[in-house]
């Protein structure tokens, strides 16, 4: 195609045949509808040029400047431009409202900010026209890199022009206000305009959605609706956003009914929003239902639909959905490695961390700080700390960034190596790192998870002078350090000094004090302000009625309990899991659906039998019901984390650790049983809760019984 015009081109500057001018400017007006590359485009330039069209014909040098433009040469774009200008018969010649909209309007596409606002003050400066064709594509750049203050400049001198009322115009500058985030200026504009069309309805609706103002979002959509504009692609997609965003499930379906009604659910970006909606929602299986009939899928779908498995807490899922991806045509990108690496973090598993971690090396991906942050955050997740503080030290200075550090230092506080947490932040300041608000809550917690009480309290003093101002989380782990070490009432006195009202993790880490030191007063008072804080929390109504089972206050553990039913509120169902092999084995408490369950039940029974003959008690407070100390025991056998270990003992090798990932705290009577397993077998059991690991090793725990 491409030597057939360039054939015609040279037929036609070498014939002698004279074609009517009208029929000329057909032929090069097809040429150039058809010209796809820049070799050609240079052809038809010279012949233009050559037949001093473009001296007499601003139509074709404005065609010619958008083709440059577009075929990506905007050197030849401008200089086409400037010769014309400068080189008109020798005289420097005014330029004209109509080539200079064209070259603003390629520099605008192009997204050369700074060029078409070094075109438009020269504008101005000639004294060219600006008019209702300029300002639109000199606001499209304001809103792309130049931001809302130029923009506003530019909106005076619109004003100024008597173009305020332009349709096209007032379109603009909504979606400049509207891209630079400044919802009072786009909304005053919004308000005035005569005529709306689609395009500023979604600008104006994606506006509150990314100002994660939903309600506002939806009401506008209503609006929008009510006035009989349909919306289109775009608009489905910051719907489908706002709706998210509110968590709301029934809406979430009529929005999904709504792209497919209007022909949407076709567009790939409309479906991956529709996926990443419902996701958000919790319904994971309509977001997988729409992910399976997509037609067409691009990375972000697969990431949206992993990501829902991952957030959900479904992260077996994800993997086998990211396991179909790599099957697929779509390879996995930086942002999938993330997800993936935090769906390992949540199992614990580290055969799986580890595969995951070769994979992202083997494929070549661009592993940035945050990537390389993740990993070692997946490695302390999964209790390779040393892997961790292995890529640490093996990552060049200049890489790190202060969340590097934060990482380590909280891995070393989970793992109880308070020391080592305090001299990594010590070394980190030696190194001009500056600590924030994050380092804080890593420290902080380190020194609670170890009782280093003088240390945390300095490290919390010292916070103003390195300017962090304590929030709300920082009080929380002051709290939890001095209520776990039993410095209960200097908590409490700390909770009253607090400038704004304490907030549930504040309360909530005295109550978990107040049921470690069985303070059922203190408890009452900390129950109290989270009822009304959190009125739906189940978390502390079962530790309010662990306090109460603690003193034998039954009477009161049924007042709980009977709060907790008119509410409609269940306690969070223990699970945990152990990896054998390359499997992941997962036990619910008092779990039968197992296919190891009966002999798994065995095996914890004569478990219970060998450590009772050296010298293990049950601790029967770990029971929330009123029933008789035999009845207790039993129950107490079948605890999640129990089962798992029991499951490992048969299954693993003798030299193997056994390592279990809980998604509730410990209770006190497995930690207790640990301890005493770990002595009768030899074994090293590795623990991780909902707070921190444990490492059981030869009758002791890392912990040092302090969690």
């Amino acid at each position: 195609m491409e030597g057939l015009k360039s054939r015609a081109l040279h037929h036609l500057s070498h014939t002698h045949k004279v074609l009517a001018l009208s029929s000329l400017h057909h032929f090069y007006e097809h040429l150039l509808q058809c010209c796809t590359s820049l070799t050609t485009l240079k052809l038809i330039h010279s012949s233009l040029s050559t037949r001093g069209f473009l001296l007499h014909t601003p139509h074709f040098l404005a065609r010619l400047i958008i083709l440059y433009s577009k075929l990506g040469d905007l050197h030849s774009a401008r200089t086409l431009f400037d010769h014309r200008h400068h080189h008109h018969h020798g005289h420097t010649q005014a330029p004209n409202s109509f080539l200079c909209n064209t070259m603003l309007r390629a520099y605008a596409n192009a997204g050369r900010s700074y060029e078409a606002i070094d075109l438009y003050i020269y504008m101005q400066r000639m004294g060219v026209g600006i008019n209702n064709f300029t300002y639109p594509f000199v606001l499209k750049v304001c809103a792309s890199e130049l931001g809302a203050v130029f923009g506003k400049v530019v909106h005076g001198q619109v004003v100024r022009t008597g173009f305020g009322s332009d349709l096209f115009v007032e379109a603009a500058l909504v979606d400049m206000y509207a891209k630079c985030g400044v919802i009072g200026d786009s909304h005053e504009v919004f308000d005035r305009m005569l005529i709306r069309d689609v395009v500023c309805w979604t600008a104006m609706i994606t506006l509150y959605e990314q100002a994660e103002r939903p309600l506002e979002a939806l009401m506008l959509f209503r609006k929008m609706q009510e006035e009989g504009f349909l919306g289109d692609e775009i608009t489905a997609i910051s719907v489908a956003s706002a709706v998210g965003q509110l968590g709301d499930g029934r809406m979430a379906i009529s929005v999904h009914g709504y792209a497919v009604l209007n022909g949407f659910i076709g567009d790939v970006s409309v479906g991956n929003s529709i996926v990443g909606m419902y996701a958000k929602c919790g319904n994971v299986e309509r977001a997988r239902l729409v992910f399976d009939r997509m037609e067409e899928r691009d990375g972000i779908s697969w990431n949206s639909m992993l990501s829902g498995y991952t957030q959900n807490g479904r992260p077996t899922d994800a993997l086998s959905l990211f396991n179909q991806m790599q099957a697929s045509e779509c390879d996995p990108n930086p942002v999938t490695a993330l997800i993936m690496v935090s769906a390992c973090s949540y199992l614990g598993s580290k055969h799986l961390g580890r595969k995951l971690h070769n994979f992202v090396i083997s494929s070549k991906m661009d592993i940035d700080t945050t990537l390389r942050n993740a990993i070692m955050d997946m490695y302390m997740k999964c209790g390779d700390l040393d892997t961790a503080v292995e890529m640490f030290n093996n990552c060049e200075p200049g890489k790190r960034d202060v969340s590097s550090w934060n990482v380590l230092i909280s891995g070393y506080g989970v793992h109880g190596h308070g020391k080592e947490a305090l001299e990594l932040f010590s070394r980190m300041q030696v190194e001009g790192v500056k600590p924030n608000d994050i380092t804080f809550t890593s420290i902080l917690s380190a020194c609670s998870h170890v009782g280093l009480i003088d240390e945390g309290r300095k490290c919390f003093a010292d916070m103003t002078k390195l300017s962090v101002r304590p929030e709300m989380k920082h009080y929380a782990c002051m709290v939890d350090m001095l209520g776990r070490a039993g410095f209960l009432n200097e908590a409490f006195s700390l909770i009253k000094k607090i400038p704004s009202r304490p907030s549930d993790e504040v309360w909530g880490a005295l109550l978990l004090a107040c049921r470690i030191h069985g303070n059922t007063e203190l408890g009452e008072i900390a129950a109290n302000n989270l009822f009304q804080l959190e009125p739906e929390h189940t978390g502390y109504y079962v530790l309010m009625s662990n306090i109460y089972a603690a003193s034998n206050k039954w009477k009161e553990v049924e007042m709980v309990r009977q709060n907790m039913k008119s509410r409609g509120l269940k306690k969070p169902a223990a699970f945990s899991v152990i990896e054998f092999g390359t499997e992941v084995h997962g036990f619910h408490t008092a779990d039968q659906s197992s296919p190891y369950y009966r002999e798994v039940y065995r095996k914890v029974e004569s478990l219970a039998i060998e450590m009772k003959m050296v010298g293990y008690v049950p601790d029967l407070s770990c029971v929330l019901h009123d029933v008789e100390p035999e009845d207790k025991e039993h129950l107490l056998n079948y605890h999640s984390e129990k089962l798992a270990v029991a499951f490992g003992i048969m299954k693993m090798d003798q030299g193997m650790p056994i390592q279990v990932t809980k998604n509730l705290r410990v209770c006190s009577d497995c930690h207790w049983a640990f301890k005493f397993i770990s002595s009768i077998y030899g074994r090293k059991i590795i623990v991780r809760d909902a707070n921190r690991f444990h490492h059981f090793q030869g009758g002791r725990c890392s912990c040092g019984d302090y969690w």
